[in-house]
């Protein structure tokens, strides 16, 4: 399990701002997950980024039920809620085959627990070519 933390961060604007610059424009066949999504202010930030495709799908993944529950509402009051799905789950649990787009905001140990995920590599094939945006910590082994 990658959480809970005694300690819960929500992403920076700044650090939501930059991840924006690597991501966008997002195409109308895009899947865009935020693992660990808290308030859901990230997935949110990208749906209202003028032109962004309607068929674009944003999926959050958080472990803790109160926070989902926030993200959830936050969705719902922005009138998201056919674009925004956030979910109550192990992030480590998750099926990411549909993802072509995600966001990490994680320390170095959740980082290496999901990057086999995240590559496919649990179960001996290579993932398709996605982008993945850390916050605050590289994914270990890999290029940037």
């Amino acid at each position: 399990m990658l959480a809970p933390r005694k300690k819960l961060w929500s992403t920076p604007e700044k650090a939501v701002t930059a991840a924006i610059g690597f991501v966008a424009p997002f195409k109308e066949d895009d899947v865009i997950y935020d693992v660990g999504c808290g308030d859901g202010r990230v997935l949110i930030k990208f749906a209202l980024l003028e032109g962004t495709p309607g068929e674009t799908r944003f999926i959050g993944i958080e472990i803790d039920e109160d926070r989902a529950t926030e993200a959830r509402e936050n969705v719902e009051r922005e009138g998201l809620s056919e674009k925004i799905t956030i979910l109550c789950q192990n992030a480590l649990m998750v099926d990411y085959s549909d993802a072509t787009i995600i966001f990490l905001y994680l320390i170095p140990r959740g980082l290496r627990l999901i990057k086999p995920i995240l590559l496919g590599e649990e179960n001996g094939r290579k993932r398709k070519k996605i982008k993945v945006v850390t916050y605050m910590s590289e994914i270990e082994g890999e290029k940037y």
